[in-house]
């Protein structure tokens, strides 16, 4: 298919459209496409020089605060003041022990402002004590305290930068050194102090944006001993983010764009072994780019969307009553003669609407003659061919009474005669087409006891019908012409013992009359023969067809008669036809 034939097969709308369309799509797509290039790489460079300066900031106050702290331990472990209170011999009482304690804590909290620093902590002295200096409390070493009071006084005074005793989240590490004396040169005990987290914190909380970044000092063991997000404070930093941390290590930028979609950056600090580590949420790199991108996107979609409302105004007054003929001239091409068309304009398709307009009502009248006179033709046949089977079961009755009255057999003439009377006068019913369900069953109990008394021994009947539909009305003569088949028919061949059931109800809106015979049967072939069209109206099958034809001309093609048979079991006849009070 080439594009002449795609382009002649399209609508006059779609053809203003496609062509209108592209010339403002394009152009806008191009600007849009640029401006979001050019600040997204603008932005890309200012987010990373922010995120550098905020970087070295916090990396520069946490070097201050590790100083500070080095710095005070470093004058803790050569105050004098602590060097007595450590060496002086104290009695080994009770009385000693608080000599001993109150000496250390004066020399201690004289020193330095011990709660602004520390945490926890302890000083253990070369004689087996150890001096709690939140507690103040004295006690004896554990195998793992002299352990690790082995450990540092073989670092001959340099300061250990480890894990916090205490696990909670409180502290970020612990310090630890020996005390020397500062004459002697001998080892009088060691320190080991947690420093608090909260230093850290304090120093870099109000820099940070909780929303789009994240800070975490991390020490050589992996774990995170500070961030802004407090639930992670002692957890081991995450593989992904530590192995981008070890990859910046090598690089001279000093920072990756990780595999989270986030800027990291990180550094050592010049004491200990931490890592300061900054990470930057994606989204916020390119935040103001995608705001600029998203107000540009607005715009344009209001353009786009101004355009086709004005594109599809020109498209639509042109090309809508041509729609709006088309409609209604499928609809009329359908049947539905009651459609209207609404086209007010002036111009040469409101003449052509004028025009089909007229021409509808032309053939609505036309169409509506002809229907009427096929209906009254197929009425007069179907009333011409009723009126050929009234008389002859008139002339079989009228040669059974005179055959009864010669064979001296009066009363059962005189009963045949009464139901002949009673059934006659229900077919008359004063000119009625239209009658009850009840008169429609005395009229058929009237004909089931003529066929009695020709034939006594033939058949049994019964006649179950709610009591709540007998007052329904029903065309005349519907269940009678099927009771006659029954009994005509369905019974041929028997002497004696068949049995013929009648039972109805109201299903919703609508009634069902069954009649079932167990006679001698219809084949499948001859009930698909029974409602054809081109079908021989042959006597056995017309009574079936003229019921059928009756109900569907009244009602509807949702209502009819449905035969059911088995040859040798016997025949079920279904009517249905609407409730009507």
């Amino acid at each position: 298919m080439n594009l002449n034939t795609i382009w002649q097969s399209l609508s006059l709308k779609r053809k203003i459209l496609t062509v209108f369309l592209p010339l403002i799509l394009i152009p806008f797509l191009l600007v849009l496409i640029v401006s979001v290039t050019i600040i997204i790489k603008n932005g890309k460079t200012e987010a990373v020089k922010n995120a550098e300066d905020k970087l070295m900031l916090v990396s520069d106050q946490t070097d201050q605060i590790l100083s500070n702290i080095q710095y005070n331990i470093k004058a803790f472990s050569t105050s004098s003041a602590l060097q007595d209170a450590i060496s002086t011999d104290y009695p080994d009482s009770t009385y000693g022990n608080y000599l001993f304690s109150t000496s250390m804590h004066s020399a201690i909290y004289n020193i330095m402002d011990i709660q602004s620093y520390i945490s926890d902590g302890y000083i253990q002295t070369y004689d087996g004590k150890i001096f709690d200096i939140n507690t103040d409390s004295i006690r004896t070493p554990d195998d793992e305290m002299n352990a690790y009071y082995n450990y540092v006084v073989n670092q001959k005074g340099r300061i250990i930068l480890d894990s916090p005793r205490n696990e909670d989240t409180s502290s970020a590490f612990n310090i630890s050194k020996s005390l020397i004396d500062i004459d002697t040169g001998e080892c009088l005990g060691i320190l080991s102090f947690d420093i608090r987290e909260s230093l850290f914190y304090d120093s870099y909380y109000s820099v940070i944006d909780k929303k789009e970044e994240q800070l975490y000092l991390i020490d050589k063991n992996r774990n995170i001993i500070s961030s802004e997000i407090r639930e992670l404070l002692g957890t081991p930093v995450p593989n992904n983010l530590w192995k981008t941390i070890q990859e910046i290590d090598h690089m001279t930028d000093g920072f990756s764009l990780s595999q989270n979609n986030a800027l990291v950056l990180s550094t050592k600090s010049e004491i200990g072994e931490f890592h300061i580590v900054y990470v930057l949420n994606y989204y916020s790199i390119y935040q103001e780019a995608l705001g600029l991108a998203l107000i540009l996107i607005c715009i344009g979609i209001l353009a786009l969307i101004v355009m086709i409302i004005l594109t599809t105004f020109l498209a639509q007054s042109v090309t809508k009553p041509l729609a709006l003929l088309t409609t209604y001239a499928d609809k009329t091409g359908h049947g539905d003669f009651s459609a209207d068309i609404e086209i007010t304009s002036k111009d040469e398709i409101g003449f052509l609407a004028e025009r089909f307009k007229k021409m509808n009502h032309n053939i609505k009248n036309l169409t509506i003659r002809i229907y009427n006179e096929q209906t009254q033709k197929k009425e007069y046949a179907l009333n011409l061919l009723q009126a050929q089977i009234n008389p002859h079961f008139l002339y079989n009755c009228l040669d059974n009474i005179s055959s009864l009255i010669a064979d001296s057999k009066n009363d059962p003439a005189l009963s045949m005669l009464y139901h002949l009377g009673r059934y006659y006068r229900s077919i008359l019913s004063k000119g009625r087409n239209i009658i009850t369900i009840r008169e429609e069953l005395s009229l058929v109990r009237d004909y089931l006891e003529i066929q009695l008394i020709k034939s006594p021994e033939l058949f049994t009947y019964t006649i179950d019908i709610k009591d709540d539909i007998l007052d329904l009305k029903i065309m005349k003569m519907l269940l009678q012409p099927i009771v006659e088949n029954a009994v005509i028919h369905g019974f041929t061949g028997y002497k004696n013992g068949r049995h013929l059931h009648i039972e109805g109800q109201l299903i919703s809106s609508a009634v069902f009359i069954t009649i079932t015979d167990d006679g001698r049967g219809i084949s499948s072939q001859s009930v698909r023969t029974i409602f054809d069209e081109g079908g021989s109206m042959i006597p056995r099958h017309f009574g079936l067809k003229n019921i059928s034809e009756r109900i569907r001309l009244k009602y509807g093609p949702s209502f009819g008669v449905t035969v059911k048979s088995l040859p040798g079991k016997g025949t079920k006849v279904i009517v249905s036809f609407p409730k009507i009070l």
